[in-house]
């Protein structure tokens, strides 16, 4: 992702910024905002200013389904995919390790990199239903406990979290109201870890408008104003 001045967060970020905030307690602004170059997607700091975060948000590649989205919403259709998905059980972490080694992932690998921080976070999110299988796989709980294996990853340089975005549910089963977004974090030196984080839906911006219609007014919609003037975030 990547914001010019004055920007604010896309629905994807706003997502992935609420729930690292939960988990991290902290409080993320737009590291981008002010329009530099090659800068990450977001940005927090320590109470004392001795540490700094930041994180880049992205997906891999879906141009084609995006395009046919937008066809499709266009011509009133419904939005759908077809194919089938390569289970690859107990393989995740092999999965994982290709989608970081790709040159989309490492684009912005490299901008996390270029960065001075303490804590490099990388935020995965899928718009195709094959690579969210995988995500889903990663994320969910199994109340049964039966667990899918996940062996570790070796990071890349300077990365000190990979995270992945796994299934939401609206709890409420209306407009507005909770919804549990389940994730998957992989932490250099502790291993993996999984969270499941409640996101308000008014707390959010509007879907992307060319790929879907916004079923709620925009007047009650309050997303977090996430802009600053250098770039850089205070912790709460």
């Amino acid at each position: 992702m990547s914001n010019g001045s004055g920007a604010k967060a896309r629905r994807e970020e706003e997502i992935a910024f609420l729930a690292m905030e939960q988990v991290l307690g902290v409080d993320i602004r737009l590291a981008d905002a002010a329009g530099v170059d090659k800068m990450p997607d977001g940005a927090w700091g320590s109470d004392n200013g001795r540490s700094r975060g930041i994180v880049e948000i992205t997906s891999p590649p879906a141009k084609e389904l995006l395009t046919e989205w937008a066809r499709a919403k266009k011509e009133r259709r419904p939005q759908t995919e077809n194919g089938s998905v390569p289970l690859r059980l107990n393989e995740l972490a092999e999965v994982c390790a290709e989608l970081l080694a790709a040159d989309w992932a490492l684009e912005n690998i490299e901008k996390l990199q270029a960065q001075p921080a303490d804590e490099r976070h990388l935020f995965l999110f899928a718009r195709s239903h094959d690579v969210k299988n995988y995500f889903y796989r990663l994320s969910d709980s199994y109340e049964d406990g039966s667990i899918e294996p996940v062996e570790d990853l070796t990071l890349p340089a300077g990365i000190s979290d990979v995270w992945f975005r796994g299934r939401a549910r609206r709890k409420s089963g209306q407009l507005l109201g909770p919804t549990e977004v389940w994730l998957a974090r992989y932490q250099a030196g502790v291993g993996w870890q999984r969270h499941v984080v409640e996101i308000e839906e008014q707390d959010l911006p509007s879907p992307a408008t060319g790929i879907a219609d916004d079923p709620v007014p925009a007047e009650m919609r309050h997303p977090k104003d996430r802009t600053t003037a250098n770039g850089t975030a205070e912790a709460r």
